[in-house]
């Protein structure tokens, strides 16, 4: 199979490297807990255009740091072992100082990176895994799960906070290990 996985918030736990950074940067101390939505601007107290100027500005550091999800890459190895094809398909910018940080990331938590299976600035992830034959996808992120349930491409929810209440009854994961079940059905 080809398989499909997000970065933040599906192998990574990058929620709370960005809470750690914005309270640094902000002279706050909210907790992981406290941020139920996708984006950080309501517990912040930011506007979305504040939100999002403070976002690239520290992009590159939140995403340098934070750990992989337990068993993310351990499972993925093996599911590459298996013969399965992975594609990391994020959303981050395709900027030169972006793609580094994140290339550097996944070969320093050891998951299947390799120069070919990396596609960056894919605001349209449904469209993407549609071009590459993806057969099943990974993802958190509420606004990609409505492009690929549109789509028709089979995904599985990677559970968040702020994912609980999604509308579309897809599989959902709370670990890693999960998805060899879900492989072979």
């Amino acid at each position: 199979m080809k398989i499909g996985v997000d970065i933040d918030g599906t192998i990574k736990d990058t929620h709370r490297a960005a809470v750690e950074v914005y309270n640094e940067e902000l002279d706050q101390a909210v907790r992981v807990e406290e941020v139920t939505d996708f984006y950080l601007d309501e517990a912040y107290g930011l506007s979305k255009k504040e939100g999002k100027m403070l976002w690239r500005k520290l992009e590159e550091k939140i995403y340098s740091l934070g750990l992989p999800l337990p068993h993310a890459a351990e499972v993925l190895n093996e599911l590459e072992k298996q013969g399965h094809e992975i594609y990391f398909i994020t959303a981050r910018p395709g900027m030169k100082n972006i793609e580094k940080v994140t290339r550097k990331w996944l070969k320093k938590n050891h998951f299947p990176y390799k120069e070919n299976n990396l596609i960056m600035n894919s605001q349209n992830k449904a469209k993407i895994a549609k071009e590459i034959g993806i057969d099943l996808f990974f993802e958190d992120a509420p606004f990609h799960l409505d492009k690929l349930v549109e789509e028709e491409i089979p995904t599985v929810i990677v559970d968040a906070v702020y994912n609980r209440n999604y509308p579309h009854p897809l599989k959902r994961i709370k670990d890693w290990r999960e998805v060899y079940n879900l492989i072979q059905k």
